[in-house]
C-alpha cells in the first residue's frame, strides 16, 4: 500500500511539471511523461511486451486533460488562430487514431531514437529562427493537411501531443509564437483525444494488462498526473503573456535539446 501511495505521489509531481510545461510551451507534456512512465510502469507490474502500448496510451490520456486546461486559458488570452487550425486539427486527429492501431508495436529503441532525432532538428531550427526574419510562408489547406499527417505520425510514435512539431510548423507559416503555442495546445488536445480512443479500442480485452486499466490506459497514472497538471497548466499559460518572444523561443529550444539528450542516453 505504501509503495502504491509513493508512486501516486510521484504521478502528482510528474503532473505538476508536465502541466506547467504544457501551458508554457503549448505541448501536451508527453515529452516528460513518456520517459518517466517507461521507468515506473514495469515496477507496477506492466509486462515488458505491453510497456510501450500502456506508456503511450496513458500519456495520451493525460494529454487530453492537461491541454484542455491550457487551451482554455489560451482561448481567453486570444492566443488561438482558428483559421490555421481549420485543416490542421482534423488531419491530426484522423492520423493519430489510425496510427494508434500499429504505432505502439514499434520497437521501443527505434521509436526513442526517431523521436530524439526529430526534436533535435526542431530545437536547432528554433534557435536559428530567433535571429532570422520570419519568412511568412503561406499556410494553404494542402500544406496544413500534410503538416497534420506528418505531425500526427511523429507525435503518435512518441506518445506526445505534438507541440514540439506544431509550434515550429505554425511559426514558420507566419503564425506568431504566442498564437502558435496557443493553437498547438488545442491541437495537442485534439490529437490526445483521438489517440486515447484508439488505445482504448485496440487494448480492449487484451489479457495480462495491470489492474485498473482501460484498454492500454493505466488509470491510476492518469488520475495522479492530471490532478496536478490541470492546475499548473493554467499557470504556464499565464506565463506566456509575460515572456518576450526571443526568450520564449530560447527556452522552448533548450527544453527540446535536454529531452533529446536524455532520450539518446537511454
Amino acid at each position: 500500500m505504501f509503495s502504491f501511495l509513493a508512486f501516486f505521489v510521484g504521478f502528482l509531481l510528474l503532473g505538476a511539471l508536465s502541466g506547467f510545461l504544457a501551458g508554457l510551451f503549448g505541448i501536451g507534456g508527453g515529452m516528460v511523461i513518456v520517459p518517466v512512465l517507461v521507468y515506473l510502469l514495469p515496477t507496477l507490474g506492466v509486462p515488458d511486451s505491453m510497456l510501450m502500448s500502456v506508456t503511450l496510451g496513458t500519456s495520451f490520456a493525460t494529454i487530453v486533460i492537461t491541454t484542455f486546461a491550457s487551451t482554455q486559458r489560451h482561448y481567453k488570452l486570444g492566443n488561438i488562430d482558428w483559421q490555421a487550425l481549420k485543416y490542421l486539427a482534423p488531419s491530426l486527429m484522423v492520423t493519430a487514431y489510425i496510427a494508434g492501431s500499429f504505432i505502439s508495436h514499434l520497437d521501443r529503441d527505434i521509436a526513442i531514437k526517431i523521436f530524439a532525432v526529430l526534436i533535435t532538428y526542431l530545437a536547432v531550427k528554433m534557435f536559428m529562427s530567433i535571429k532570422q526574419a520570419q519568412q511568412n510562408k503561406p499556410l494553404t489547406p494542402a500544406v496544413a493537411i500534410l503538416g497534420g499527417v506528418g505531425i500526427g505520425l511523429a507525435a503518435s510514435s512518441a506518445g506526445i501531443g505534438g507541440g514540439g512539431f506544431t509550434v515550429p510548423f505554425l511559426n514558420s507559416r507566419g503564425v506568431s509564437i504566442k498564437k502558435a503555442i496557443g493553437s498547438s495546445a488545442f491541437c495537442s488536445m485534439a490529437l490526445g483525444l483521438a489517440s486515447t480512443l484508439s488505445y482504448i479500442v485496440h487494448g480492449w480485452n487484451v489479457p495480462n494488462l495491470p489492474n485498473y486499466s482501460l484498454g492500454y490506459i493505466y488509470l491510476p497514472a492518469v488520475i495522479g498526473i492530471t490532478l496536478a497538471s490541470f492546475f499548473t497548466a493554467k499557470l504556464g499559460a499565464k506565463a506566456v503573456a509575460k515572456l518576450p518572444v526571443p526568450t520564449l523561443k530560447r527556452y522552448f529550444a533548450c527544453l527540446l535539446i535536454v529531452i533529446a539528450i536524455d532520450m539518446f542516453l537511454k
